[in-house]
């Protein structure tokens, strides 16, 4: 296999080291360097498929200087490989200004596609898969989550986000509260032994988790925002309805939601009922 000097961008495996594609592993053979995050994780699987190129780092810690190192390997004629841990390389990982430099400067750059975690937790959620929004890491505090949560709520596409075991109650709570008892999917430990795929409302799986704490890589998955039958006239017409008759826009909210949890949060109903109230 003779291959053009230049970068070429490798998908690995994400748990089971036999999800590598033969080109891939073709690819990694003729390199002459190849570059990862962690040379113990990425020389497992080097050994297993009886690859010896050499092993490089390239993680979120380096700088301009190893980028400038692998692009005069480049100007050389070498052949370099760029590999993350787990998946496709810069999908939330290391690489993409190193890509952006190669590219800007005229290098040739190559994908070797395969597997990605998000896709694969999308492909066997159960949830709408036409339309879908990769939101990368969520943040490790309740208001950084609630302040993506918020920006991603009224979007009508599957949500997917990479979270920590450590932190996943914390993001089905905050994820409750804004989005609404919404249909959610936790995806964990892909391809690997106790690969577990979950689908549910938000409240169940907050409950099932506080039981049965998970552990592994996880893939959160939340349904976008439908698109319902009833009209947004009709929503306001029964809440003013309520209203007027004396119902407090708190207990609208209440009586509301319980009603159309599938579809709002009990913050845009209160929004509407504040709205609604200042147009008496």
């Amino acid at each position: 296999m003779t291959l053009k000097p230049g970068l070429y961008v490798v998908s690995t495996p994400i748990g089971n080291l036999s999800d590598i594609t033969l080109r891939a592993i073709e690819t990694l053979k003729n390199s002459d360097s190849i570059f990862c995050e962690d040379t113990r994780v990425s020389g497992k699987l080097l050994a297993k498929h009886h690859i010896k190129a050499s092993l490089s780092v390239y993680n979120d810690k380096s700088d301009e200087i190893t980028r400038k190192y692998i692009i005069k390997n480049i100007e050389s004629g070498k052949v370099i490989s760029l590999i993350s841990d787990a998946g496709t390389p810069l999908i939330s990982d290391p690489g993409y200004k190193l890509v952006g430099e190669l590219k800007e400067k005229g290098f040739f750059v190559d994908v070797i596609p395969g597997v990605s975690s998000p896709i694969a937790a999308l492909t066997i959620s159960g949830l709408p898969s036409d339309r879908f929004i990769f939101a990368g890491f969520l943040p490790k505090t309740d208001s950084g989550r609630e302040m993506v949560f918020t920006e991603l709520m009224d979007l009508n596409a599957t949500l997917i986000f990479f979270d920590s075991p450590l932190r996943i109650l914390a993001s089905l709570q905050v994820a409750l509260k804004v989005f609404g008892n919404r249909q959610a999917n936790i995806s964990r430990e892909l391809t690997k032994l106790f690969q577990e795929s979950r689908t549910a409302n938000l409240s169940t799986l907050l409950e099932y988790y506080k039981n049965n704490p998970p552990r592994g890589e996880i893939v959160l998955l939340i349904s976008g925002k439908k698109i319902i039958s009833i009209t947004e006239e009709e929503t306001s017409k029964e809440i003013k309805d309520l209203l007027i008759s004396g119902v407090r826009a708190k207990d609208v909210t209440e009586i509301l939601f319980q009603k159309y949890h599938k579809y709002y949060s009990k913050r845009e109903i209160y929004k509407i009922c504040n709205f609604l109230k200042s147009e008496k």
